[in-house]
């Protein structure tokens, strides 16, 4: 079994039905699977065999969906660059996966003309709108290629890809996923977070489809859903697009879709066909899901998970989390929700032992969904493993109903007298007051403690609020050792392409003169 298999039934049962469209065409499952393989024979053509590794980079659009099957089915290991990072990231991610070709739209001409030059592996370049001296036109290599199926038997075990760890310290390391790792995320994803999709469905890409948006591609595929797309995220023309096309499916950032509805706060706006919300990467204040619920009704959805155990580990359904607002159950909403039904979680101490449930500990997994491992640092890898286990680098405990809790990032913890603090409980609580929209918690320099707690806050528009009141607000909510000492009012927080605030980078401004330990 492979993913090709995925597409191919699905072209058998969908031929004439619309896979992927967008505002100026459409592809149907039987044409998208037959320009999948042009462009996998076309690759055989250049030389390129398969397992050879081969990166894409371009906007969301029909193409990124076909150079995904493509390489699924012809057995190619491909990287899926962040369309919104740098060059130099680019050049980074390129040379460790020493990548032979890279698909590319128009817009990023220039940009590839300067990468070339810094990838010594590089060999062929593809132009998706456009061609140079030194790429091809991407229509014209599609015309020239046959459009039989691949001849290579893809095994399980082959490697499908590789992702980059979203580090902001460092370069990146590469992630390994075999095609064993992603029909397991296929399967949960058909089990459990889209077991009711049908063709009613439509999946709107917004988020980048490097990241997770991408990680629905094929269960949708399976299930004959057809996807569209949005180059770039932006609220309103997301609202938009929900209107015009009908979607009732997506997966965002807990970023995006607060300004969504922040945005529609008091508008009329149509979302009768708006069924599910899949949100992730990064937490979510209980306070701020538990708007959006009583604002949107139950359309949320949640999940934990990282990509060295792709896409999920967790689920808290649409149904649970609205439960949960009804009931004013707020422990309840903390959570992550219950082992996808293809995983195993737990918790474990330093030296690896396995805890009871309820005790805190270093969240492990296990599971087909876990990475090969780190491309080219077997080191690091065996680091995170424990027996069939594998650490994840989360703080957490697990209720006796299989419920998870994310305490915090190992990484992230505040060293303030000898105590151990995590940053996010004190984050939902400045979280509820009515005057903060986004707030990071770090530990700053003190010579008595440490590291006394320092709040950076973005204030909601309109919103009055200074430190002695919010500090106040904390006092009566937290207790003593767990109390910011101070707060600080900023514009907007750093985060990376994919939303998620860069508490690192947050912190990194107060230890420019030190070095901290952890």
């Amino acid at each position: 079994m492979n993913l090709g298999y995925l597409l191919e039934n699905a072209a058998a049962r969908h031929f004439h039905r619309v896979a992927a469209f967008d505002e100026k065409r459409k592809v149907t499952f039987g044409q998208l699977n037959e320009r999948a393989n042009r462009l996998g024979n076309a690759l055989i053509a250049l030389g390129l065999q398969p397992q050879s590794r081969i990166a894409s980079l371009q906007y969301n659009g029909i193409e990124t969906i076909e150079f995904d099957v493509m390489a699924a089915k012809f057995g190619y290991v491909r990287a899926l660059l962040n369309a919104r990072n740098s060059v130099a990231e680019h050049i980074d991610s390129l040379n460790l996966v020493q990548a032979r070709l890279l698909v590319f739209g128009a817009e990023f001409i220039q940009q590839v003309d300067e990468i070339r030059g810094a990838v010594p592996t590089l060999e062929f370049c593809i132009c998706i709108g456009g061609s140079t001296t030194w790429a091809a036109e991407y229509e014209a290599v599609l015309s020239r290629a046959a459009a039989a199926p691949a001849t290579h038997v893809v095994n399980e075990n082959d490697w499908h890809s590789i992702y980059f760890t979203s580090g902001t310290t460092g370069k990146p390391k590469g992630i390994v996923l075999s095609q064993r790792n992603w029909l397991a995320v296929v399967r949960n994803h058909l089990v459990d977070t889209y077991a009711k999709s049908d063709t009613s469905d439509v999946l709107l890409h917004a988020a980048p489809m490097s990241h997770a948006s991408g990680s629905l591609t094929f269960a949708h595929l399976a299930r004959g859903v057809p996807q569209t797309f949005l180059k770039r995220f932006d609220a309103a023309t997301t609202l938009d697009t929900f209107e015009r096309d009908d979607v009732t499916t997506i997966w965002l950032a807990p970023t995006m879709w607060s300004k969504m509805v922040e945005l529609m706060d008091g508008k009329d706006r149509n979302l009768s066909t708006l069924r599910s919300i899949r949100f992730g990467g990064a937490p979510i204040s209980v306070p701020r899901l538990r708007d959006a619920v009583e604002r949107w009704g139950p359309r949320f959805c949640s999940g934990w998970g990282q990509w060295e155990a792709p896409q999920q580990c967790t689920f808290f359904t649409q149904e649970q989390i609205g439960a949960a607002v009804a009931a004013r159950d707020d422990r309840r909403l903390a959570s992550a929700g219950v082992p996808m039904t293809y995983c195993r979680i737990a918790t474990a101490d330093a030296d690896g032992t396995i805890l009871p449930r309820g005790e805190e500990g270093e969240i492990v997994v296990t599971g087909d969904h876990v990475m090969v491992g780190y491309l080219d640092q077997p080191e690091a890898t065996a680091e995170l493993r424990i027996g069939e286990w594998q650490r994840t680098g989360d703080i957490g405990r697990i209720d006796e109903e299989g419920f998870l809790y994310l305490t915090d990032r190992k990484r992230d913890i505040i060293l303030s007298g000898g105590s151990n603090i995590f940053p996010r409980q004190i984050e939902e609580v400045l979280y509820a007051h009515p005057a903060v929209l986004e707030v990071v918690a770090v530990g700053i320099p003190d010579n008595t403690w440490g590291e006394t707690i320092h709040a950076v806050v973005v204030p909601r528009d309109g919103a009055t609020a200074d430190s002695a009141a919010l500090l106040d607000w904390c006092r009566d909510r937290l207790p003593s050792n767990k109390r910011p000492r101070s707060v600080e009012f900023v514009q907007d927080l750093p985060k990376n392409t994919y939303g998620k605030i860069l508490r690192r980078e947050v912190r990194a401004r107060y230890w420019t003169a030190q070095e901290r330990q952890i």
